[in-house]
């Protein structure tokens, strides 16, 4: 429940322009004005908690530097604060007041660009009562071309599924018809069943399906070449190992020059192409370097956690 009110207060927030972690509209450069390169991002002394938290924080005394460009993994234990620090840097979450300082380098962006900038793949997944296409060009501007919606559905995986349904990408996803129908059990010759029996039935999508779908919405996103910091926190979890690889390897080939900050629980692959490893545990950054700076640290937290990782898929 704590993320979902987190949730609720950011966008009620944004809509109600009031106090959000980056400054509003108007005035403001678009940020394609500004800078074409990846994102720089800045964390000082940053601690968060969630509403109602027994745990205590979440994330303690954090400061991070990310510079424009560079793929950054985030690695550690579970609990270890990992998601916490990819939502509140990818601006789904907002910092407490008083609890440090998130920086970006201009201070006059206007949020509506900046959120543009900024895409967010994570582990819920979440698919709308829409056509497979509507739901894979969600956040886009402008109405994409059948080529852009083909393209990142290959590249998000999605391709390998969409099209064993009849209608394939104007497949509609969970019509709901259950809902129209909740009174007219045991009525076969009312009106409104006879004009049902003309309706789509539902159609749902496997949990590994849906992570396809949500990662070609974000390839979308990155038509738009306004995005310029990728925030990926485990989207995974229901792809096999070939279909994880893969999804990884075409992000980071889509890449060109955008921010990257990865969250993944299998990053054995990840952390050899990484320009920064961050290495949590307890709600505190302990290591930063490169893998090959970490596994030359005698008894360190990084390379305790690589070794058990590779033990287990020996």
């Amino acid at each position: 429940m704590s993320n979902v009110y987190m949730a609720a207060e950011y966008t009620g927030n944004i809509m109600n322009k009031g106090t959000v972690p980056y400054p509003r509209d108007p005035p403001g450069e678009s940020i394609d004005c500004v800078d074409t390169r990846g994102m720089v991002l800045e964390l000082r002394n940053m601690s968060f908690s969630y509403p109602a938290a027994q745990s205590g924080a979440a994330l303690n005394d954090i400061s991070l530097n990310i510079e424009a460009g560079p793929l950054v993994v985030l690695v550690g234990a579970n609990g270890s604060g990992k998601s916490t620090l990819v939502r509140l840097l990818s601006g789904l979450y907002k910092p407490s007041p008083g609890a440090g300082a998130f920086l970006i380098p201009a201070e006059d962006y206007r949020i509506g660009d900046l959120y543009q900038a900024i895409a967010l793949l994570s582990q819920e997944n979440q698919v709308y009562p829409l056509s497979l296409s509507e739901n894979m060009s969600l956040g886009t501007t402008q109405a994409p071309c059948k080529d852009e919606v083909d393209g990142a559905a290959r590249l998000g995986g999605a391709s390998e599924f969409i099209f064993r349904f009849e209608k394939g990408m104007n497949t509609e996803l969970q019509v709901f018809s259950d809902a129209m129908a909740h009174n007219l059990h045991g009525k076969p010759d009312h009106p409104l069943s006879q004009e049902m029996k003309g309706l789509p039935t539902d159609i749902d999508i496997s949990g590994g399906e849906k992570q396809r779908l949500v990662a070609s919405r974000t390839f979308m996103r990155f038509n738009s070449g306004a995005v310029r910091f990728v925030a990926v926190d485990e989207p995974t979890s229901a792809l096999d190992a070939e279909g994880e690889l893969q999804l990884f390897n075409n992000l980071l080939a889509a890449r060109k020059g955008k921010t990257m900050v990865f969250v993944t629980h299998r990053f054995g692959h990840l952390t050899k192409h990484a320009d920064k490893i961050v290495c949590m545990k307890a709600g505190q950054i302990v290591e930063m370097g490169t893998h090959a700076e970490l596994m030359q640290k005698e008894n360190g937290e990084y390379a305790n956690l690589y070794k058990i990782q590779a033990d287990a898929y020996i």
